[in-house]
């Protein structure tokens, strides 16, 4: 069980007022300590789109990654994976990046129109910088009491990814993202925090697995980008439903949730949703 986390939002859309320095650039980092009666871990979730965004809103915050433990990425789209390299040279030592095997595909977007959207790099860079790859579609338990996701079951029949495609075996296909996953932390006396990406596999799901593999009931928190930018309101609606039965204390959601989802939670949940900016500095 973990006693205390704090997350750290290094990159988001937006940057939080008063953070003097900070900008906001879409795409998302958050630096994740996490402490239980044991040990305790420094883990960065995705590295941004770009090095500059992530080396300025590092100095700003006054943020030393060299001390940091473990890389997850949460898949392998441009605005998650566009710093990796630059965090790999700061943290100047072998460390696991854990990523799902389809995380290092290529992919792409088809709206407005094609492009890639995928990793700027290539495995043999990570290894150059000394990125230990841990290659997995599995849960990894990172420190007791908080672990990756690993693949997240698809249950709910109005979640599912659009308007993404890869390659596989020499074909243009659609792209499930499967590589999508997020951090689960079970909080003493709290529940559980779930810090997602992208939720790609939708935040309904990804809150299910969560729950199913960390045997908590209780969600405390859950943060992160949930990816109802494209959603209609059909989702939306059974989305903010599904999130009052589950129970969630805390909502903050960011990055790819898009403004007509934050209002319709907001007004749903009132206080306890509260959009995410970098800047911020969340501790449980």
């Amino acid at each position: 069980m973990i006693e205390s986390l704090k997350v750290t939002v290094v990159v988001e859309n937006t940057a939080r007022m008063g953070v003097e320095g900070v900008l906001g650039k879409h795409g998302f980092c958050a630096l994740i300590e996490a402490k239980n009666k044991d040990y305790t871990v420094k883990v960065l979730l995705d590295a941004g789109p770009s090095p500059d965004v992530l080396l300025n809103n590092l100095k700003a915050l006054n943020l030393d990654l060299s001390g940091l433990d473990v890389i997850v990425v949460s898949h392998g789209h441009y605005d998650h994976t566009g710093g990796l390299l630059e965090v790999l040279k700061m943290v100047e030592k072998p460390i696991p990046v854990i990523i799902h095997p389809d995380g290092l595909k290529p992919k792409f977007s088809s709206k407005p129109k094609l492009r890639y959207i995928g990793n700027p790099f290539k495995e043999s860079d990570i290894e150059a910088e000394g990125g230990i790859l841990v290659k997995v579609k599995n849960p990894v338990t990172i420190i007791d009491g908080l672990t990756t996701t690993g693949e997240i079951e698809r249950a709910t029949p109005y979640e599912r990814p659009k308007s993404f495609w890869t390659v596989e075996d020499g074909r243009y296909v659609e792209d499930l993202i499967l590589d999508d996953q997020a951090l689960a932390a079970k909080l003493t006396g709290k529940g559980l925090v779930v810090i997602t990406g992208c939720a790609h596999s939708g935040i309904v799901n990804t809150i299910l697995h969560s729950m199913k593999l960390t045997g908590s009931n209780r969600v405390h928190a859950v943060l992160g980008g949930f990816h109802l930018v494209d959603a209609d309101d059909e989702r939306l609606i059974q989305t903010v439903e599904r999130l009052r039965e589950l129970g969630v204390e805390t909502l903050r959601p960011g990055h790819c949730t898009g403004s007509k989802a934050v209002n319709l939670l907001t007004n749903a949940f009132g206080g306890r949703c509260k959009p995410l900016n970098a800047g911020d500095v969340i501790e449980f």
